[in-house]
């Protein structure tokens, strides 16, 4: 029988067992807290337990531990931006496989931890999101523009627009017209409050749940979807995304003809006939797992970034002063439309966006990789093979070496002499090298647009909304958990001789 004795001997040669691979770790030299060299759980009691509050104890972490941090048995973090290495074109490295089976998109260009992989789906995409194809289809971007700033001038004389779910909900609709040449109209929801864009969200804060309980992402790939909604309810939003897709390919794999019907090409044009590559038709599942991918990162990125600029370009009058004389002097009629080209050429809005870009940071959470296939150097340090390393966006966007203030919303930053600098090195929004965002030229489109034609036509104040409410947990990207940034609106004169 086994008694009390029989259990401290065998939770003893535990303890021993754990100590003898700490001391035996390749990475002992490098400091940390105990507790993270002997499991992944110290990292996932922040990420799961505290609701995504790792980011931030990680930044007491490096305030104890210094430019380098063990934050798991196999992993690092680094805060020098030499460490940006990690992501630059030639990077053998790979995906970490157990963060991003949590997302359950293996059969995606983001998903995959294959490098072969990823890079043959990305040559079938990339020409849809070249510059050429974005400025081809810029009308599509104008549109839901066009669409947006209708609808929050509904509000005008009425109530505050609530511009969180508004700019999330374009964001939304811009991604789905322009991958799939078919919008979930997300804008036309009263108060945008369309269940696409929460469940969107709400499927992104189970993440963590997901990679700590890898089971619990096995019931919701294999069980009914009914119990997986009943152990995990914020995953319900995301099986109606699922099932409206898949409905949505079953109709194109049983007659891919109805793709001539679309208004223009959509992913599936280039998916489904990737034959000049000489590769093989995706199967559903893939399919599937690209359209999921291009949903969230679509909508949440640029999302999060506008309704983060907007509400700092309001926050300070001079700089909203400035920005509103600059589009009104360049665009004196807004009933004519100013063309992407043409606002890329403005300099203080470009400054106001690469400064919003900046703040709103994209993905949050440190992007991890495993180094591959020999040890190498890092900022200066030997980092053994298959060693599992990071460098947070936010160590690189609010580094006071690079940008003095950081949490100041500066757009004359970008002005200064070392500004060409730090943007082609320091400015990371989009991730960078060879696995960096698919659609970041879709993305300044966007952003040009939104933020011209919001600026120029609508004239705003903020209402019971404070920086405070933008302290955000990270769940991969930035979840605000505070009220939603408000707005009272009014329309602005259409041309500035009136």
């Amino acid at each position: 029988m086994v008694n009390g004795w029989h259990l401290v001997l065998c939770l003893g040669l535990y303890v021993f067992y754990l100590t003898q691979k700490i001391l035996r770790s390749p990475l002992r030299k490098f400091p940390g807290p105990l507790l993270a060299s002997w499991t992944r759980w110290y990292k996932g009691y922040y990420d799961v337990v505290k609701d995504g509050g790792f980011l931030s104890h990680l930044e007491d972490l490096h305030r104890i531990y210094g430019p380098v941090v063990r934050t798991g048995p196999n992993e690092l973090h680094f805060t020098d931006p030499k460490a940006l290495d990690i992501y630059s074109v030639g990077s053998k490295f790979t995906k970490d496989p157990f963060t991003y089976a949590a997302f359950g998109q293996e059969l995606s260009s983001f998903g995959t931890v294959d490098p072969h992989f990823s890079k043959a789906r990305r040559e079938v995409l990339n020409p849809l999101f070249s510059r050429r194809s974005i400025l081809k289809l810029e009308n599509v971007v104008q549109e839901k523009v066009d669409k947006l700033v209708s609808r929050i001038l509904s509000y005008q004389g009425v109530k505050p627009c609530n511009m969180s779910m508004a700019f999330r909900s374009a964001a939304l609709d811009i991604i789905t017209s322009y991958c799939f040449a078919q919008s979930f109209d997300t804008l036309d929801e009263p108060d945008f409050r369309h269940p696409l864009p929460i469940a969107i969200s709400s499927a992104i804060t189970v993440i963590w749940t997901l990679k700590y309980f890898p089971f619990l992402k096995f019931i919701s790939d294999h069980a009914p979807n009914w119990l997986a909604v009943w152990l995990l309810p914020v995953t319900k939003g995301y099986f109606d995304i699922f099932d409206q897709l898949s409905h949505y390919l079953d109709g194109i794999l049983a007659n891919p003809e109805t793709l001539e019907a679309a208004g223009h090409e959509t992913i599936y044009h280039h998916l489904l006939s990737p034959n000049k590559l000489h590769q093989k038709i995706p199967s559903k599942k893939s399919l599937l797992d690209e359209s999921l991918t291009l949903l969230g990162a679509g909508s949440e990125t640029v999302g999060s970034t506008v309704t983060m600029g907007v509400f700092h370009v309001l926050n300070n009058p001079i700089v909203y002063r400035k920005l509103v004389q600059e589009l009104e002097t360049s665009w004196p009629d807004s009933t004519v439309p100013m063309t992407y080209q043409a606002l890329e050429k403005l300099p203080y809005l470009t400054s106001v966006i690469k400064e919003s870009l900046r703040l709103g940071h994209g993905v949050v959470t440190p992007i991890p990789r495993v180094v591959k296939p020999t040890d190498v150097q890092i900022a200066g340090h030997n980092i053994p093979v298959d060693t599992i390393v990071g460098l947070g966006v936010t160590f690189v966007h609010l580094n006071p070496d690079l940008y003095p203030e950081p949490k100041r919303f500066w757009p004359e930053r970008w002005n200064q002499p070392n500004a060409k600098e730090l943007e082609m090195s320091y400015l990371v929004p989009f991730s960078r090298g060879p696995r960096m965002c698919l659609g970041v030229n879709l993305a300044w489109c966007e952003l040009y647009l939104l933020f011209g034609n919001i600026f120029r036509k609508i004239d705003m104040e903020i209402h019971n909304t404070s920086l405070e409410d933008f302290e955000f947990r990270q769940h991969w990207t930035p979840i605000f958990r505070n009220r939603p940034f408000h707005a009272v609106v009014r329309a602005r004169s259409q041309t500035t001789t009136e």
